[in-house]
């Protein structure tokens, strides 16, 4: 038997060329040549592979899989090993397992394995086994080496990262209580009222431990989570985090805390951090920043993306903003049609929470959530279904061909912990936080087309989405082939202006029965999309990264230095305020005196951030200069450059306007959008300076209105002696900051307008209880169309008449939208 092996020669040079190794594999017939975007990236990667990080982007159905295999071989032939691919979730590694052995490729699963360890096989594994407080190849120590690693789709293993990188415990647990004890007192000083609700265990109430607390009682802390490290809660997360305790921030719920670092520490997973190679491989999404903050990456010295040059390779997408088309457009109006399509077709709806897919539970053939995902997507992928409700499932899933043809999106995503709800409170109407929510958003839209010959209908629902996806900056955060998506989309929509349902469904059904005019003007539109060079990077997201493995050093006046030198560079107040309070932190480490100074900066500039030890002077509310009507006409001129963009915004805010649990925070930012929007003084004492009524208003005739907002309530005994007992102290907080000569109105929003068993009536307050709410909701809906003529905004007495028409000024606004609170069920 003749020994082929013999034949080749003994000094012949290692194959590099990730091309060129495909060509020498004994792979399946399927795999005839590598495509030619997939050769531009390799190509382009070898130029570059002496770099430590390396980012590709590749849109989904590219050929990704293949791409990531060989450059780890390339790396194996040329001794830069041991190679290990890394996906989000075990459903990827069976698909690159798979992919790699019909290429030829031979692969484990197991990091153990000594032909990982050897250089001899590419190891596949997911997100979570490399990076956890236990992880097989090491923490601070390196007991698996990596040469090469490929993070596969790197976005949607981000979320898994700070999950990792997250302790969470419920609040049963021991060391909850024993914590919530150690500050308790600072906890009070920041809100004591919202303190008595976590006492509690209001499972609404969330409260950041103030930097200073955390910091100043570290030892006691570590102390009570160092006597339970073993436990389940603690057992994956205490390694990772007991080092960097002080770098950390701690959120207390009603039913659970969380403790967080500033940014995930990965470089603690030596092994990794040490890598020679670390490639990045994700979608063409837009936003770079997570390289930084969540790998570590260098951004200093990262390379631009490999991006290869044409865009086409991308799935045909209808994507239809109902609610653009028809502002009278509701989603019940949507479900009915989308029930109707999925009699036939696969249909796919993301909720952004479990509360959402309540509304859906009537209609939806599956609901998926948690341990449900895998199993459900497969039964989309085996055939049809009719229609899914996926559960804040936004990244991860594949759902080619029919497994999806019509994929909706409604309303915006929710965050995923307590430190993300923090960071959207002060920063919902910056650009990094539409960054965040425009890269979620672009994620959950990539779900329905997974290949070029792939097709999806996509609708992008909520008045709050809808306003996100058609702003200027949030396009601009998108990639260029959705942006040229959205373009034709937006030509779609100008022919469409006014449509019904009817219209709407007929256009749908156009693209699902595959009209050749549609087909023809989708694919043509690609060929408009701009490839962006260069990184997309989020310059508050970096600077914090800096900052915090400066201060992990012990740098802390470089840490400092940084941060001062990034809020010099941002003129986004909400931006500024949320960089200052990290600078903050960092500062009391050396001057906590300073520390407090640049805290009462941030509060300044947006009155979400931690108040300051010594609190915060409160500001009086004074009328907004001028009539009524000016106010209304400016501030709706600087505000809206379209009438669709008003209605869609008065829609998102009456859709927060509801009685409803745990919705207490949107309703009560709702009121105070609502005031300004009606030419009012508007605030929120009891957020902003710890005491006061949840709203105020101030009337342009100087008169105020002292608003508690139990949008919440469940009794149905009446307005209950705790909520009465709230009024009160409002009240009592009013006559202090204003004396009692000023005049007043005092409402409470409530389900009832009787009191309950053991509350007496306060003379003089009135109720808004749900019926008068719809009145009022109804009516800022009106409000908002009616300004939709320009000849209107621009006539500031035709604004007048407006106001008197709906019942916004101060002489009617309370006899419309509230009646006299009430003896137990009398009247």
């Amino acid at each position: 038997m003749v020994n082929f092996e013999d034949l080749l020669d003994d000094d012949e040079a290692p194959v590099i060329d990730p091309r060129d190794i495909f060509l020498t594999l004994n792979r399946d017939k399927r795999f005839a040549f590598p495509r030619d975007i997939q050769t531009e990236v390799m190509k382009a990667w070898v130029k570059l592979r002496e770099q430590r990080d390396t980012v590709i982007k590749l849109n989904v159905g590219s050929g990704k899989t293949l791409v990531g295999l060989l450059l780890l071989q390339s790396s194996l032939n040329e001794s830069v090993g041991p190679a290990l691919y890394i996906c989000p979730d075990h459903q990827l590694v069976s698909q690159v397992t798979e992919e790699a052995n019909a290429l030829g490729l031979e692969v484990v699963e197991d990091p153990r394995d000594a032909a990982f360890a050897a250089g001899q096989k590419i190891c596949v594994t997911t997100v979570h086994k490399l990076f956890n407080g236990r992880s097989v190849f090491g923490v601070e120590n390196v007991k698996l080496n990596i040469g090469a690693v490929i993070v596969d789709d790197a976005h949607a293993s981000i979320a898994t990262i700070s999950d990792q990188f997250r302790i969470k415990l419920p609040h049963t647990h021991e060391a909850y209580g024993k914590i919530l004890k150690i500050v308790s007192g600072d906890l009070k000083k920041q809100s004591h009222s919202r303190f008595l609700s976590l006492e509690a265990s209001d499972p609404r109430a969330i409260m950041e431990v103030p930097f200073w607390a955390w910091k100043d009682k570290q030892d006691k802390i570590l102390k009570v989570l160092h006597e339970s490290k073993d436990d389940d809660e603690l057992m994956f997360s205490y390694p990772l985090l007991h080092e960097i305790l002080p770098y950390c921030r701690c959120f207390i719920g009603g039913q659970s805390l969380e403790i967080e670092p500033i940014c995930p520490p990965t470089d603690l997973l030596r092994s990794f951090s040490k890598a020679k190679r670390r490639i990045y491989m994700t979608a063409t999404l837009s936003d770079d920043t997570v390289l930084i903050t969540h790998f570590g990456a260098n951004s200093k010295k990262l390379p631009d993306p490999i991006i290869p040059v044409s865009s086409q390779f991308m799935g045909e997408r209808m994507i239809l903003m109902p609610q653009e088309l028809n502002p009278d457009i509701e989603i019940p109006d949507i479900r009915k049609m989308l029930v109707s399509i999925a009699k036939k077709e696969n249909v796919v709806v993301i909720v952004p929470s479990k509360a959402a897919s309540e509304d859906w539970a009537d209609v939806a053939d599956q609901i998926l959530i948690g341990d449900k995902v895998t199993v459900g997507i497969d039964k989309l992928r085996a055939g049809h279904v009719g229609l899914t409700v996926l559960i804040n499932r936004y990244d991860g899933i594949d759902l080619p061909g029919d497994a999806c043809r019509v994929l909706a999106l409604v309303d915006l995503p929710e965050v995923s912990s307590f430190r993300e709800a923090s960071d959207m409170n002060i920063l919902a109407d910056s650009k990094a936080g539409l960054r965040r929510q425009m890269q979620r958003i672009e994620q959950g839209m990539g779900r329905g087309v997974r290949s070029n010959d792939d097709y999806c209908v996509v609708l992008l629902c909520g008045a709050k989405l809808t306003s996100r996806i058609k702003s200027p900056e949030g396009r601009k955060m998108l990639t260029g082939a959705t942006q040229a998506q959205l373009e034709l989309s937006t030509s779609l929509a100008k022919q469409l202006d006014g449509t019904d349902m009817a219209g709407l469904k007929k256009v749908i059904q156009q693209c699902l029965d595959r009209d050749p005019q549609w087909v023809k003007v989708a694919k043509k539109a690609l060929l408009k999309a701009k490839v962006e060079p260069g990184l997309s990077l989020d310059p508050v997201g970096v600077g914090i990264r800096e900052a915090f493995d400066l201060a992990r050093i012990n740098d802390h006046p470089g840490a400092v230095g940084v941060l001062k030198a990034l809020g010099n560079t941002l003129d986004d107040d909400d931006a500024k305020a949320f960089a200052l309070v990290r600078q903050a932190e960092i500062a009391h480490h050396i001057d906590p005196g300073n520390a407090q100074k640049v805290l009462l900066a941030a509060h300044k500039l947006n009155q979400q951030v931690l108040k300051p030890i010594e609190g915060i002077a409160y500001q009086k509310l004074a009328p907004v200069a001028g009539k009524q009507a000016a106010a209304v006409q400016e501030y709706h001129r600087n505000r809206f450059l379209e009438a669709t963009d008003r209605i869609l915004h008065f829609k998102s805010l009456v859709e927060d306007l509801q009685f409803a649990p745990d919705t207490n925070n949107e309703f009560e930012g709702a009121i105070m959008a609502m005031g300004r929007l009606l030419g009012m003084g508007s605030q929120r004492p009891e957020i902003s300076f710890e005491k006061g009524p949840d709203n105020l208003l101030a009337f342009s005739n100087g008169e105020l209105v002292v608003i508690e907002c139990k949008n919440g309530a469940k009794s149905e005994k009446g307005i209950s002696k705790d909520d009465l007992g709230q009024l009160g102290q409002a009240i009592d907080w009013f006559e202090e900051k204003y004396t009692k000569t000023v005049p007043k109105h005092v409402l409470i929003i409530h389900p009832l307008k009787h009191v309950g068993p053991g509350a007496a009536v306060i003379e003089g307050a009135r109720v808004m209880t749900e019926k008068q709410l719809e009145k009022l909701r109804n009516a800022l809906l009106d409000f908002a169309k009616a300004l939709g003529d320009a000849n209107v905004l621009n006539d500031v007495q035709r604004i007048g008449q407006l106001l008197t028409t709906h019942s916004f000024t101060p002489t009617t606004f309370l006899q419309q939208y509230s009646v006299p609170m009430k003896h137990n069920k009398e009247g």
